[in-house]
């Protein structure tokens, strides 16, 4: 289900609307002063919900150009990660050469964008819609016999992208009727709940530290030879000190020790195999000119 939606006909249950719509289009703005009042709480419901949403003005008729700024002006500092981009909204028979102007300002500000007119404005409108490019959508109305249910008969031009086919619709969440609008094939539901890498606010991502490497590397988190090299430098990380650290930390010689209380029936053997080490090594660290005379009670270093 796809809703558009303005302060006439606000959300009253999130969860439900989240269940039922696929992403939602909303009033933000109207001429160069009116602000629609369920602007931020719409905004801030998308977000919290993670549905996507598109903001659009509608233009009276003169000044379209400042129309759009002010739509600008307004949306900016207020969307988020789940912002889709501008839509003007054009049925008040304003003059095609102004809305060119007006949409080409929007097309600059966000990666995506929108145009709505009538089914009966198409001529007045049809260069724009024909020049609109990949990274704009053409969102039609036209309704039949506006019943709530789609008609074939009533079908949109085909240029059309979006077609608003009723304003007798039935959305769970929203309070009585609303616009219901369905993809016309012309551009995949992706299009529109998909928003650009560059509308998107950059995710940061601090940088760990060379040692807290070395322990991921250590446990095999990162490759071997080249795969590891290739890895680290993608990442940002500098191979060469990386290495350097592992190197230093597989050759560090081992420095603890433990002493042991020769006991009855021992044998520098005994001891030596018990630790894992040699006969040899236990009579060296211990300065034993006679591996085979050791003594009850006497204490041997073991590294």
């Amino acid at each position: 289900m796809i809703v558009d939606i303005s302060h006439h006909k606000p959300v009253q249950d999130w969860v439900k609307v989240k269940k039922n719509v696929e992403f939602l289009i909303s009033k933000a703005t109207e001429g160069t002063t009116f602000i629609d009042s369920t602007l931020d709480s719409f905004v801030e419901h998308c977000e919290a919900n993670k549905i996507p949403y598109w903001l659009y003005t509608f233009l009276n008729n003169g000044d379209e150009l400042e129309q759009a700024k002010f739509l600008v002006s307004t949306c900016k500092k207020k969307v988020g990660s789940y912002f889709m981009g501008y839509v003007l909204d054009v049925e008040s028979g304003n003059n095609a050469e102004d809305v060119k102007e007006a949409f080409e300002y929007i097309k600059k500000q966000s990666p995506k964008t929108m145009f709505y007119s009538a089914y009966a404005d198409y001529n007045r409108y049809k260069s724009i819609i024909k020049n609109r490019g990949e990274s704009c959508a053409y969102w039609e109305a036209r309704y039949g016999k506006n019943n709530g249910e789609y008609d074939a008969k009533f079908a949109p031009h085909s240029d059309a992208d979006l077609h608003q086919y009723t304003s007798e619709g039935v959305c769970p969440g929203i309070a009585g009727k609303v616009d219901l609008n369905r993809l016309t094939g012309n551009k995949k539901e992706s299009w529109f709940v998909v928003g650009s890498d560059s509308a998107k606010p950059k995710a940061t991502t601090k940088k760990k530290s060379n040692a807290e490497i070395v322990k991921e590397v250590l446990a095999g988190k990162w490759g071997n030879g080249e795969e590891r090299k290739e890895k680290l430098t993608k990442a940002g990380y500098d191979y060469n000190a990386i290495q350097k650290l592992i190197n230093a930390s597989v050759e560090k010689p081992k420095t603890n020790s433990k002493t042991y209380v020769v006991k009855y029936a021992d044998t520098l053997s005994s001891i030596a195999k018990r630790f894992g080490t040699t006969v040899d090594k236990i009579a060296k660290d211990n300065n034993l000119k006679n591996p085979n005379k050791i003594y009850i009670g006497q204490k041997l270093i073991i590294k």
